[in-house]
């Protein structure tokens, strides 16, 4: 890793994309801690997850206001200290996912 690749390599972006996968994807210290979220958070984030999956289009927003909420609630985890800081919180962050209703489950219904 850490190894510069041409941009004229006809592979460059296969190999960027290598690269980048090999440096997020390595086992980092603290990979198994848990971050507290509630049994609803984890169901309706996986709700909207899966509408998106679906088709639901119209929960993409709400979807990125999941991934965020994720963030901002790995942010406040013991393990993370003060390394990391999120422009609000994960109480603030839920606040905004909690707003978009919940998905119904299976294809859009046209």
């Amino acid at each position: 890793m850490g190894e510069l690749i041409d941009p004229a390599d006809p592979e460059y972006e296969w190999k960027v994309a290598e690269q980048y996968q090999a440096l997020v994807d390595a086992p980092g210290p603290d990979d198994d801690a848990p971050v507290q979220i509630t049994s609803r958070q984890a169901l309706k984030l996986a709700a909207i997850a899966e509408a998106v999956a679906a088709g639901h289009v119209g929960f993409t927003d709400a979807l990125r206001a999941g991934a965020w909420f994720l963030q901002c609630a790995n942010a406040e985890a013991p393990h993370v200290g003060d390394r990391m800081r999120m422009s609000m919180s994960a109480a603030e962050a839920w606040e905004r996912v909690d707003a978009y209703p919940w998905p119904r489950s299976g294809k859009p219904r046209g």
